[in-house]
């Protein structure tokens, strides 16, 4: 198979030229391996040429040749794929620089297609350049904007050559193989099982002073969207009543069944599309989520432009490992723990978020928070990053799942159901553990990628079971 590689490659220096018509894919390798493999193998199924540093199967200077031939000679554009490393290596901003002179010569101001995969300092030379952002709406959303650019450059796909042997085989090195075996699946999906049974219109009763009624809503007990000149809320006139206080007399307008209001929409007199609705439900159903964290002991993070973790400082959450058990589903997992290797704290942490379709859920991911005393995260967002890289750089996907299901396990105190209240007799109820599904068939994984302890607790973190004050002197 490797001598097949080879020789389809060996068609680049010295061919006769071409228009160029390629794709150039310029990345940090190995960093964004795994999102170049997934790019190059979805647009070379559409029928474009691609060329990246990830086709190299074999070192060597010849490789180095070829892909520098390719940049010259074949790309039409350039993708750049924008992370911290591909910003800094320089191998990439050597490609940058010898595609700024190709498009110079050709006189193609767009010859650069920066692709943002993670925020990032962009090289001076692409500074200009409009990125496609492929972060705040996931990777599918990214390669359709990435194709409509492509439209509108005129770069049509050539369906006679979709799905080329060198792509195909490179998906293939790096795929696992699979097995007719039924695996049962555990999501990080957390579904509604219970919603509040209404929510309510409610406008004030006399003339309002702007500021403050915008002000009282932000800061009302339970949750509140503004809506016209009032607000939805699904909490009622008597739980409310007392916080907007006498100088902001509230009427309810009307109220509906809240599977109406997610289903239908409010037409009058609220007047609010279906999609608008479900909008406004997931922001109350996200307010009242991180109102029971705070009322847990959990810290906010901000991770980045929409994305929020909530996590347990050192006081907050167990420092030994949590126990977890729902009928079959049962495990042990730390939450938090001191890198003695790296002199740090790390805490696990969740952000969540409620979404209404296929399903009603709430979408939960897992991350890690770092700290110097165990109650503040570290500032610098570079360093915060390199450690989530080197620091779980062993993590499989078994320990992460466990991590989630302990920590979830130890915010519902036990028990099947995690409660958001919405008013003094309503809540959002999640159900636990997550939702499970069953694949028809398994991945086959090598004996060390099932192992349990192949974390860096093993080595570099103090082990729960070590005699351990939790004063701050010792632990600092």
């Amino acid at each position: 198979m490797a001598s097949h590689v080879r020789c389809s490659m060996n068609e680049g220096v010295g061919a006769a030229s071409r228009e160029p018509s390629a794709l150039f894919i310029s990345h940090a390798n190995p960093e964004d391996n795994v999102f170049t493999l997934w790019l190059g193998a979805k647009l070379e199924a559409l029928g474009y040429e691609v060329w990246a540093d990830v086709m190299r199967l074999h070192g060597g200077s010849d490789w180095e040749t070829k892909l520098e031939w390719a940049l010259r000679e074949r790309a039409r554009k350039v993708l750049f794929v924008g992370t911290p490393e591909s910003a800094a290596k320089r191998g990439t901003r050597n490609e940058i620089e010898i595609a700024t002179a190709v498009a110079a010569e050709r006189k193609d101001e767009e010859f650069i297609i920066p692709l943002r995969l993670r925020p990032f300092r962009s090289p001076f030379r692409i500074a200009h350049a409009q990125y496609i952002d492929f972060v705040k709406r996931g990777w599918a959303i990214g390669l359709s904007e990435l194709l409509e650019t492509l439209s509108a450059f005129g770069m049509v796909p050539d369906e006679k050559r979709a799905g080329s042997t060198i792509w195909r085989v490179i998906q293939t090195l790096h795929a696992k193989p699979t097995v007719e075996s039924p695996e049962p699946l555990i999501s990080n999906w957390l579904e509604i099982a219970k919603l509040p049974p209404m929510i309510r219109y409610f406008d004030f009763a006399g003339g309002i002073v702007r500021d403050l009624a915008d002000q009282r809503i932000r800061t009302s007990p339970f949750q509140a969207v503004p809506h016209f000149r009032g607000f939805l809320s699904f909490a009622t006139e008597a739980d409310l009543a007392p916080h907007f206080g006498p100088h902001l007399p509230l009427k309810v307008v009307a109220e509906l069944p809240t599977e109406r209001f997610i289903e239908d929409g409010w037409p009058e007199p609220a007047r609010i599309h279906p999609r608008e609705a479900r909008k406004h439900f997931a922001a109350m159903a996200n307010q009242a989520l991180a109102a029971t964290f705070i009322a847990r002991g959990l810290s906010s993070h901000r991770m980045g432009e929409r994305r929020t973790a909530w996590w347990p400082q050192l006081d907050a959450a167990p420092i030994n490992k949590v126990a977890f058990r729902w009928d079959d589903v049962s495990g042990l997992r730390q939450l938090q723990g001191v890198s003695v290797k790296r002199n740090v704290h790390w805490h696990f942490g969740v952000s969540v978020n409620v979404r209404t379709s296929p399903l009603r859920y709430a979408h939960v991911n897992g991350t890690l928070i770092f700290s110097d005393d165990g109650r503040r995260p570290i500032p610098d967002a570079g360093r915060a990053h390199r450690l989530r890289r080197s620091f779980a750089k062993s993590w499989r996907n078994a320990r992460w799942r466990d991590m989630l299901l302990a920590f979830l396990y130890w915010l519902a105190e036990g028990g099947d159901f995690l409660d958001a209240p919405t008013g003094s007799e309503s809540a959002i109820r999640l159900a636990l553990p997550p939702l499970r599904f069953v694949s028809p068939i398994s991945v086959a994984t090598a004996s060390d990628e099932t192992a349990d302890e192949d974390d860096p607790e093993v080595d570099d973190t103090l082990s729960p079971t070590d005699d351990l004050s939790l004063d701050d002197e010792e632990l600092a």
